[in-house]
């Protein structure tokens, strides 16, 4: 579909100071009035993605309606243009998550609420226009996050009306289910369960499964096999997300409770998995992190109430922080607000947030720059049950 270019509250920040930041700067902030809030949490936005194509660079974001596509090329002379909009199967304030991902110039989109579809988008005719080429219920209905291991060409949905499930994108424009774990599997719902979320690497997938973690090989999903797991470790949360590094040796955990910080893991032996480094923003008790992805040394995360924060990975497999923005004026409490989404693999180096309430940001990071080290986990920490959910 084509939509009418257009700049809606779209501001050029021409300074950081008004945002608590660090070694980070504002170079955009898109959103839209006309789109109403969901009546769970107050959120009009919630998941963001990237894509460049043909030398231009495109920000994706899903909101309470459905999913827009800003080009964001020329940010530094202050425009950026919504020029494709996608509405959702299920719209409205009862809204609150959608997710979305890329393979090749398609893009797939997933909701978890009401009677919604899975969306696929045919993105090579942009910035003239998005082609819907899939829509349909048949394969699921919601997910609640969907992950694209995009060495084998498979999709994997979470959560939803079809749980954690597998799909062939051979024909990418026309998916093709190849595994049901709950439904195929008989250890599954025993052994893993539920999962919330995942991360996929050549079949090897890491999966967080509300109260633990779970590497499961998939890469012949005839025979799947359960190759460790983590259910007891230090400050348990809600077991949410998480990103493998580059080297295969480090997983970046979050857990969606507050005041529960991060996890820097060693994976590189998957039956004795260890948290070698606990980590977070420190900026308040009730701090939540949401979502993490390393981009090569870098790890970029949003984090609900206090924005966008990076840390790099130093070779002793220490962290320090590297910067930090605030997208929200949301007060810390026992609710879910501001940063939901990263994504910082655009080829200019910008990095894109979705925040709940603010909408779009894009941002430039000063990777130079590295301060405060991390702290690592001591005998005093206290392993125990993991809480519940929050979006």
């Amino acid at each position: 579909m084509r939509a009418a270019p257009s700049i809606l509250l779209a501001l050029a920040i021409q300074t950081s100071g008004a945002q608590d930041s660090l070694n980070v700067r504002a170079l955009f902030q898109w959103t839209d009035p006309s789109l109403p809030a969901s009546l769970a949490h107050d959120n009009t936005y919630n998941e963001v993605w990237g894509h460049a194509r043909n030398g231009r660079e495109y920000a994706i974001i899903g909101s309470t309606m459905g999913t827009h596509f800003l080009d964001i090329t020329d940010v530094d002379l202050g425009l950026v243009n919504e020029v494709g909009f996608v509405p959702g199967a299920f719209q409205g304030v009862a809204v609150v998550h959608r997710d979305m991902k890329t393979f090749g110039h398609h893009l797939y989109i997933v909701c978890d609420e009401g009677p919604s579809t899975l969306q696929v988008v045919d993105l090579q005719y942009l910035p003239d226009s998005v082609v819907v080429v899939y829509d349909s219920n048949d394969l699921l209905v919601r997910a609640h996050n969907i992950f694209i291991d995009t060495l084998q060409g498979r999709m994997y949905s979470c959560g939803g009306s079809s749980q954690f499930s597998v799909y062939d994108l051979q024909d990418p424009a026309q998916p093709s289910l190849l595994l049901d774990l709950e439904a195929d599997v008989p250890w599954w719902g025993q052994t893993v369960g539920y999962v919330h979320d995942a991360y996929v690497r050549e079949g090897i997938a890491h999966c967080h499964d509300e109260d633990g973690f779970s590497v499961v090989d998939l890469s012949d999903v005839n025979a799947p096999q359960l190759l460790g797991s983590l259910t007891m470790y230090p400050e348990p949360g809600y077991n949410h997300s998480g990103w493998l590094h580059e080297d295969g040796m480090y997983y970046a955990m979050c857990d969606e409770t507050h005041g529960s910080r991060m996890k820097l893991m060693d994976v590189s032996d998957l039956s004795d998995i260890q948290v070698d480094t606990l980590f977070g923003s420190g900026v308040d008790t009730l701090s939540i992190a949401h979502n993490a992805i390393w981009q090569a040394d870098l790890l970029h995360t949003s984090y609900y109430h206090d924005g966008y924060w990076v840390w790099r990975l130093l070779p002793d497999g220490s962290l320090m922080e590297a910067g930090h923005y605030d997208t929200s004026h949301e007060p810390h409490a026992e609710n879910y607000r501001g940063a939901w989404g990263v994504y910082p693999f655009l080829p200019s180096g910008r990095v894109l947030v979705s925040d709940m309430q603010t909408g779009l940001w894009v941002l430039e990071v000063d990777g130079s720059t590295a301060i405060a080290e991390t702290s690592r986990p001591n005998g005093d920490l206290l392993v125990g049950p993991n809480p519940t959910p929050g979006p």
